[in-house]
Formats: structure tokens, sequence, C-alpha cells
């Protein structure tokens, strides 16, 4: 048996379980065959009870380093301590990711790698309050899809870094995880360095898994950044619980169009974007073409790659931190360009 028939009998397998389930009216976890190899003591933190911290040098409740999660109490203590030098907070957005990956996908994968980092710096970092809404206009053909005005959006990250920078966090790293945040944190942080006057940057989590290094164990010649092998296999690794079963024959006998036909009320929404709206005209032409692509190649994904992704994306966030806290301590700005 080929390992793609093996997946699609995976994704078929869930489908069926979900439906028997479903039909029983009750909430049960349905067990995911290959999402059960995992590392040891890896993925997700939430469901142990403890978790290496500080570079694995002591175990502590994952729970900790998530600031929502934390009496006040505890927060001062920690403050007072003069052991918390760094914020992370998390962005991402409620959006469609097709038919088979729960729509918290973004904010979800940002914020547990932010707890992943502050976990391996702890107790230097606290993960702040996710964004779980983004900006995403296009796609609101799509429903359940919930996007924010992007200066809605721009203004939220700085309300939040404001507060903790008024608690006494100077070293705050904005980590996004949807695709369509990106330039509109990157338009606005040069504005946020300035207003706040402290050390403040803002990425994406992918900018730490290139290309150049997922091509070497992933299986798709030409990836989908959105609801393809890259994602579903983070999924399969960390949140098995909330992907659904599929088959192709489902997706085709639904007749989905995602080109045509919009209500007037989504159509104001694809106007704002240039993904959606070109030429002084809604055009989403061949959007039917790119959501198959991404069903069908969800079909490519492993835990184990979802698993190596983190694993790099974490490193990859874990040593932003360690820059920007050693330049906080020393009284330099972050980035060292960004004097004056």
């Amino acid at each position: 048996m080929s390992d793609a028939t093996s997946r699609r009998g995976f994704f078929q397998s869930i489908r069926s379980a979900t439906a028997s389930v479903i039909g029983a009216g009750t909430v049960a976890a349905v067990k995911q065959p290959e999402a059960q190899a995992q590392g040891a003591g890896s993925l997700p933190f939430t469901a142990d009870p403890l978790a290496r911290a500080g570079g694995g040098s002591s175990f502590v409740n994952p729970n900790k380093v998530l600031l929502w999660e934390n009496t006040r109490r505890e927060t001062r203590e920690l403050m007072e301590s003069g052991q918390l030098k760094a914020a992370i907070l998390p962005t991402g957005s409620v959006e469609q990711h097709n038919e088979h990956m729960a729509m918290v996908a973004d904010v979800a994968i940002a914020t547990l790698i932010c707890q992943r980092a502050a976990l391996e710096l702890y107790p230097q970092v606290i993960v702040a309050p996710p964004s779980p809404c983004g900006y995403a206009p296009y796609h609101m053909a799509r429903p359940g899809s919930v996007t924010l005005r992007k200066q809605t959006f721009q203004n939220y990250i700085l309300d939040v870094m404001s507060c903790l920078k008024a608690h006494g966090i100077h070293t705050i790293l904005a980590l996004n995880g949807h695709g369509g945040n990106h330039q509109p944190m990157q338009e606005a942080l040069p504005g946020w360095r300035k207003e706040l006057g402290i050390n403040i940057d803002a990425d994406s989590y992918w900018s730490g898994t290139p290309r150049s290094y997922t091509k070497t164990f992933m299986s798709a010649k030409m990836p989908t950044s959105h609801a393809g092998e890259f994602e579903t296999s983070i999924y399969m690794a960390a949140f098995p619980g909330r992907l659904r079963g599929f088959t192709m024959e489902e997706y085709d006998d639904a007749k989905l169009d995602y080109e045509s036909g919009f209500s007037p009320e989504v159509q104001e929404f694809l106007r704002r974007d240039g993904r959606t709206f070109k030429d002084g005209q809604i055009n989403c032409a061949g959007e039917n073409v790119r959501d198959r692509r991404r069903q069908e190649e969800a079909f490519l994904a492993r835990a184990k790659t979802g698993e190596l992704i983190l694993t790099r994306a974490t490193e990859f966030v874990v040593e932003r931190l360690k820059k920007m806290i050693a330049a906080t301590e020393a009284g330099e700005p972050w980035p060292a360009n960004n004097a004056g």
C-alpha cells in the first residue's frame, strides 16, 4: 500500500468515525492512527500535566507561560522577581481551511509555537493574549470566515503591546500565523516602535521554515501554504482532534464555487483586498482550481512533517527572542539599525 493510499484511508477513517459519533448524538475522541506516532513528550503541551522548561532543566505546568492562565498574584510576583524579560504575542485568524481543518488553525498554531518558545526560555518569556481574528477579507466567500479591518487588527496589536509596556515589559515579539496578517504587521511595525519606544519585532513563524528546509521532507513539489500538506501536517502532529475526514468524491459532489455568485454583503469584503479586487472589479478567477488543489494536497500530510516544522519554527522564535532580550538588557535598540 502506498503512502498516499494510506493517508487517504486516514482521512476516510476520520470521516466514518465522525459520522458515527454525530449520528449517536455524543461527543467522543476520534483516534488518529498516524498522529499517534509522535516524539516522546511532544505535542500538544496542554495534554500533559507537566512540560520541560528552561531548556529541559525543569518541569512546569505548560500553562504557566500563558498570561491569561495566571492570577494577578502570580503575574505580579513574576514581574517583581526580575526574571520576566519579554512577551510574545500570537496573531492569527479564524477562517476557512478547506473541508478538513477547524477554522482556528492560524491562531492555534501560532499560539502553540509561542508556548513552546516561552517554555524553552522559562521563566523569561510570557505569552500575551492572542489576536484570534486577523485580516482576511479575501476569504469571506467561504462561510464561517471572520475578518477585521486592517487598521482594527493593527490597533489591537498596538493596544496589547501598550498594556505590556505599562506593566514593565520592554521586549515584545508579535508572532504571526496567518498569511494575510504579515504585510499589515510589517507596515505598522515602524509606527509601533516609534510610539512605544521599546524593542519590538514582528514576524511569521514560517520565516523559520523556508522552502530550502521543508523541501527535504515534504512530498508536494510546489506546496500550497494554506490548508495543504504544510498546515495539515501541523494539525496531525499537534491538533489531530481538529481534523475532519473527507474524500475527494464528497468535495466534488458539493459543487463548490468561489469565483462567482457572491452576495452584496460578501462583495463588500472582497473589494477590500487586491487578492480579490483587481482593475476596479471583483476578480476571483482561479479560486476553484486553487481550492481543489489544496484539498487534494492535504492527503500528503504526515504527523512527522508537522513535528519537524514545529520544531524548527520554535527554534527560530527562541533565537529571535534571545537576541531581542540581549539587546534590551544591553540598552541597545532592536534591530540595531533602529537607533534614533
